[in-house]
């Protein structure tokens, strides 16, 4: 045998070598890995945490009630003569708001996520009294935010029945619009409120049936653009905050057949 051969045969053979060795180490650390992700989700249904996740969706009406902090007019009236600055009544202002719903819940308490479009209209009635005439103005406005309110509620329990109370905090972003008017508004909205509400437990599925009275936590006038002209008309935004009142339904899915959905059940 030639030293070549025995040279070829030592390397295939020390190759061949580190070749078994990492194809052992890639084993072993797969092994770790799945012993991990096994481990991990094992704990996870030990602890019951997904099994308390709800996910769904939900929407539904709200109607926008508009609170002047202080009035601004584009005209000073010589005569001293005020002018008539106000807004459309909260049961006149019809908005929407449509949702994805995640929850987590333990035996009391639930904190809830709902991150989706909420849109609120109102208008601005301006009168502006001339010498021979009072002109009148009405300004629309259509608000879109991008929100994420974030809920804590405690429910009591009677079986398929859950009603709850609670409170929430909600951070919005005012979507872009092509009406003029909207650029006198700033584009955050924080607001905070009270909840309450049911759910219904149809077994695979839970019904949560809600009401919220939302209230803003500062103007959402833009200074800047007080004075801006919007849909051809002249006018003067006012300190204005944006309160609502929300009445919504929500379909959610549980991770697990949930426990209370009858008294007496039958296996037949």
């Amino acid at each position: 045998m030639s030293f070549f051969s025995v040279y070829k045969q030592t390397g295939a053979t020390f190759l061949h070598q580190i070749c078994i060795d990492r194809v052992r180490k890639k084993t072993f650390i797969l092994f770790i890995l799945l012993g991990l992700v096994y481990a991990g989700t094992s704990h996870a249904q030990q602890s019951g945490f997904l099994n308390q996740l709800r996910i769904g969706f939900g929407g539904g009406a709200n109607m926008a009630q508009i609170v002047v902090l202080e009035s601004y007019n584009i005209y000073e009236d010589l005569s001293g003569q005020s002018y008539e600055n106000s807004y459309s009544n909260m049961f006149q202002n019809i908005g929407n708001q449509y949702f994805v719903q995640v929850e987590w819940f333990s035996k009391f308490v639930i904190v809830v996520l709902k991150p989706g479009t909420y849109t609120y209209r109102f208008t601005k009635h301006n009168e502006i009294p001339f010498t021979n005439e009072t002109v009148e103005q009405e300004t629309p406005y259509l608000l879109r935010y991008f929100s994420i309110p974030l809920e804590a509620r405690y429910s009591f329990d009677f079986l398929r029945f859950r009603p709850y109370a609670g409170g929430s905090v909600a951070y919005s972003h005012l979507l872009g619009s092509l009406d003029a008017s909207n650029e006198t508004l700033i584009r955050s909205k924080f607001t905070a409120g009270a909840v309450g509400g049911t759910y219904i437990d149809l077994r695979y599925v839970i019904l949560d049936l809600n009401i919220a009275y939302n209230f803003g936590l500062h103007n959402i006038t833009n200074k800047a653009d007080r004075f801006g002209t919007g849909s051809g008309e002249t006018f003067a935004q006012d300190d204005i905050m944006l309160n609502d009142l929300q009445i919504n339904l929500s379909i959610l899915f549980s991770l697990q057949k949930q426990k209370h959905y009858s008294n007496v059940e039958c296996f037949y």
